[in-house]
């Protein structure tokens, strides 16, 4: 089996199928095949219409040979389909255990690009995807992509991209020059200005137009848009703006330390993956999706140089 796979957590739900189909054309992205990872726990079989027939509570509760078959046999089904309908490789693998430990554990194996997964929880929502969506953004080494409801378009053309001081500029330019290139994307950056000094003197304001001129030296199409800080939450600032622009996609760093005001992103990311009604691409600064491009390379060798030479 091929590693650096497309991982999706998979429940045979609604959500889970509309995360399958988020993964058809970031597989086409990144060159890759996609690897559904059904875990076999409780949730699963109280959720999946694979026991609708088991009328007994004790049979639930323990796998029998024949369950695990007739699993098989329908994410065998399922991937089939998936990959009749993307043109690309799908394949499964069936475990047992904590859904966020084996969706790492087999995305650490696969090296895997990307992890996709519903973000739900059971007080809302039927699926196995609440708190194991958090657990998965906060421990994996490669870009986490959650689905919050199964009407989000697979899609990736507006993406907004909040920024603030710390230092994983790289890795914000190097995705969103990524995304942008490949899917004919518009980068819309957005920032929130913490203290009192005005807009055009402020470090966030000299940040966004560096990040702004890599973007569309790149030849990617990228805006700006930096809010003074109201009585609303940053995290509810971020997102009305992607309402407002009709964004289809958030992208944010999340291992980021905390240590000054500015410094907010790492402190709402959570609320960002929580409250979204539009798909979330969680970042690390581990994360590095495919070969970068010779202008991609001579910016980012700009961009190291004067990250030395300011210390």
């Amino acid at each position: 089996m091929e590693k650096h796979k497309i991982i999706v957590g998979y429940d045979f739900q609604d959500l889970s199928n509309a995360a399958l189909k988020q993964a058809y054309s970031l597989a086409d992205f990144v060159s890759s095949g996609i690897l559904l990872v059904l875990v076999i726990n409780d949730d699963l079989l109280t959720l999946s219409d694979v026991f609708k027939n088991e009328h007994s509570d004790n049979m639930k509760k323990k796998i029998t040979d024949a369950m695990q078959r007739e699993i098989s046999s329908r994410l065998e089904k399922v991937a089939r389909d998936a990959s009749a309908e993307s043109g690309v490789q799908v394949d499964y693998v069936i475990e047992t255990g904590k859904i966020y430990e084996q969706l790492l554990s087999i995305a650490k194996e696969n090296r895997a690009r990307f992890i996709l997964m519903g973000r739900t929880s059971k007080e809302s929502d039927k699926g196995q995807f609440g708190s194991n969506a958090m657990h998965v953004v906060q421990k994996a080494t490669c870009p986490v992509i959650t689905i919050p409801n199964v009407d989000c378009k697979a899609c990736f053309q507006n993406i907004v991209l909040p920024i603030d001081l710390t230092k994983q500029t790289r890795e914000e330019v190097f995705n969103a020059i990524s995304f942008g290139t490949f899917f004919d994307a518009t980068i819309h950056l957005v920032s929130v200005i913490m203290g009192g000094v005005s807009a055009r003197k402020s470090r966030i304001y000299t940040k966004m137009q560096g990040m702004k001129k890599m973007i569309e030296e790149n030849g990617v199409r990228c805006t700006e848009m930096l809010f003074r800080k109201t009585h609303l939450a940053i995290h509810e600032v971020v997102l009305d703006y992607a309402k407002e622009i009709q964004a289809n996609a958030l992208m944010i760093m999340t291992h980021q330390e905390i240590s000054t005001s500015d410094k907010y992103i790492g402190a709402v990311a959570n609320q960002i993956i929580k409250e979204s009604s539009i798909p979330v691409i969680s970042l690390t600064s581990a994360a590095a999706m495919h070969k970068q491009s010779e202008k991609t390379r001579y910016w980012f060798s700009k961009l190291f140089a004067t990250s030395k030479k300011d210390g």
